[in-house]
């Protein structure tokens, strides 16, 4: 069992860091098509470009190593239709074409790949280490899962190093200056208030009187969306285990036999348990305050040898949450806390003391215990394991009476003739759809798809819930339909009323706009029921998020392009079913003496990584507009297709 489960650890451990690496190898991704991607003509290939062939193998693979990416961010979200929206066919060639752009650059530019940076490359993954070093056999078995030799891996690897070198060879021309910086600095910490109409399409919901035409157009446009689905209406038995706890018999062997296929269900994990005193050091200290910090450690540590830890944890520690209790944590499993902290606590005899470094601090440590990982025994747990088997039978137990029954009167007698059997009483769900909780049964997609997929009257088969065994008859079927107007009236008149008032809303927005460009003041603009807003000072570090509106398309940018000159910004903005107009009420610009020499520095950074990257796009666009690029009539085809 416990071989079992360590090789089923080292095959998840091999899948994680493989993919890790893959991850790696889908590229820089620009949306740009070339001159040549309008040809069609017939192509074994994915694409050319400047006459290098990109093979439909190469691009499956990016496709299936994108797709892979996405679905590991998203999870169960991930559906088709994001899939299509993010547009997976188009990126994938996209960034092939890229890469062999690039490829092609670095041919050009006589750009090679030294066997010593390659080698120190390798060595540098993290996913082909043991213990910080590199492990060739690590490195071998990793590759090897992936039936993948390590010669092949090398050229990959040697590949997107040269695309990076290419990279770094179209970005590498750039200067930035004192005055670059301070106008960075200016950017990033001038504050402006905005004053804003809110004009809400609710306000506007009671002028709204929808006449018979509208009602009766909206209906004919929107025919399709007031459908009413498919639906099914079944009538069940439920059969409840706590029903049947008292028919229910084991002995000593099924105790046994149960332990041992729930193993890992009574797994102990390896614990350890330490006190500490903190002394914080700040990332950024510097040499002089992280040496004082130590020797303080070192003192304290001393201290520690023979003295109370309690006492020194109470009177030293900078951790306020455990220096009142002496210092304790308590028992922790391994990949909780600071992975050196973690390691020396771990290796920490109980009773001894030691000094380690975390990322926060120094760290005075004292061993409080330890527990030897493993499973508890069957006498620890029987209890337990009892009432499991217990509740397990008497489940089992009610789904065989369940399924008796329905062999009994599938045929014949039905759900009325199997109720009697079993003595339960029927009860009805009432109509439901696909894909909507089962009423007085829950969501269950197993028995709905059963229930959309038989005929009235067929006695389904038993279903195990959370909440027991159900034996289902279908009673009602009702087809898909389109209601008459005068059956949907109600929810047609909201939804034209909400339509109009949307309208309503930015007509009076736009109007008022007008009105506050021309001089008037804004006051007076003011819809009933509405009211004028103030935004607070707020820099550009919040991005495209404006306190009190969220984040309303374009209205940053606007915004900050506004001056005391004109403050009224010249565009209704919108955000859901309400308009926005917006002045600048105050401006607070940023004072240049304020930038110290290490703000300077992390700006001219910034900037100097900002126009390497335009430049970069700018290049790699050049290099593709230039470029012959014909892409295969098939690939084409799916990427039209996500446009739609």
């Amino acid at each position: 069992m416990l071989d079992l489960i360590r090789r089923r650890q080292k095959t998840t451990l091999v899948k994680i860091v493989f993919w890790v690496i893959i991850a790696t190898f889908i590229g820089t991704i620009f949306l740009v098509w070339g001159k040549g991607g309008e040809q069609s003509r017939k192509m074994t290939v994915a694409a050319q470009v400047n006459g290098t062939d990109i093979s439909f193998d190469d691009f499956k693979s990016t496709y299936s190593n994108m797709y892979n990416f996405y679905k590991k961010i998203y999870g169960q979200n991930f559906s088709a239709e994001l899939e299509e929206k993010i547009g997976l066919s188009r990126l994938a060639i996209n960034s092939l074409i890229d890469q062999t752009l690039l490829l092609q650059e670095a041919e050009r530019q006589h750009l090679a790949v030294p066997k010593e940076a390659l080698v120190k490359a390798i060595a540098s993954i993290p996913a082909f280490q043991v213990d910080g070093k590199f492990s060739k056999e690590r490195y071998v078995t990793v590759l090897s899962y992936q039936r993948m030799k390590p010669e092949l891996f090398e050229q990959i690897q040697r590949r997107q190093m040269m695309i990076a070198m290419a990279q770094n060879k179209l970005r590498s021309e750039v200067t930035v200056t004192d005055e670059d910086v301070v106008a960075e600095y200016r950017r990033l910490n001038e504050k402006i208030n905005l004053e804003y109409i809110p004009f809400a399409a609710t306000l506007f919901v009671k002028q709204v009187t929808p006449t018979e035409q509208q009602l009766a157009d909206y209906y004919e446009e929107n025919r399709e969306s007031l459908r009413v689905p498919e639906q099914v209406e079944l009538a069940f038995v439920h059969l409840n285990p706590k029903d049947y706890l008292d028919q229910v018999s084991f002995d000593d062997a099924d105790v046994e036999q149960y332990y041992n296929r729930h193993l890992s269900e009574y797994d102990v994990p390896e614990q350890s348990a330490v006190a500490h005193i903190l002394i914080r050091v700040a990332v950024d200290a510097d040499k002089k305050t992280q040496v004082e910090k130590k020797k303080l450690a070192e003192q304290i540590l001393a201290k520690a040898q023979n003295g109370d830890f309690a006492a020194l944890a109470k009177k030293y520690s900078q951790d306020k949450a455990t220096s009142a209790k002496g210092g304790e944590l308590g028992f922790f499993k391994r990949g909780v806390m600071d992975p050196a902290f973690e390691d020396a606590a771990f290796d920490l005899a109980k009773d001894a003391v030691a000094l380690i470094k975390s990322n926060i601090g120094y760290h005075v440590i004292k061993g409080m215990g330890h527990i030897d990982g493993g499973f508890k025994s069957l006498s620890e747990v029987a209890s337990a394991v009892k009432a499991a088997i217990v509740n397990d039978m008497a489940g089992r137990l009610a789904y065989e009476k369940a399924m008796d029954a329905y062999n009994i009167n599938r045929k014949q007698g039905g759900l009325s003739a199997a109720a009697e059997q079993l003595k339960c009483a029927v009860v009805k769900t009432g109509l439901f759809t696909r894909g909507e909780a089962i009423p007085a049964i829950g969501k269950n997609d197993e028995l709905s798809k059963r229930a959309f997929s038989a005929v009235k009257g067929q006695l389904l088969t038993p279903v195990k819930t959370s909440q027991g065994v159900f034996l289902c008859e279908v009673v009602e079927k009702q087809d898909s339909y389109i209601p008459e107007l005068s059956a949907v009236l109600p929810q047609v008149k909201e939804a034209v009323r909400k339509q109009e008032a949307i309208k309503l809303a930015q007509q009076r927005a736009e109007a008022a706009l007008k009105e506050l460009l021309a001089g008037k003041p804004m006051k007076t603009l003011v819809p009933a029921g509405g009211s004028i807003g103030e935004t607070g000072l707020f820099s550009r570090a919040m991005g495209g998020f404006v306190p009190k509106l969220g984040n309303v398309p374009r209205l940053s940018d606007a915004a900050f392009a506004l001056t005391i000159k004109n403050p009224v910004a010249d565009q209704v903005f919108v955000a859901g079913e309400t308009f926005y107009i917006v002045r600048l009420k105050q401006f607070n610009p940023a004072d240049p003496n304020a930038l110290t020499a290490e703000e300077s520095e992390r700006l001219r950074d910034n900037v100097q990584r900002s126009k390497r990257d335009t430049l970069f796009k700018e290049k790699l666009a050049k290099l593709k507009a230039d470029a012959e690029v014909v892409i295969s009539p098939a690939i084409m085809r799916s990427i039209e297709g996500e446009n739609k």
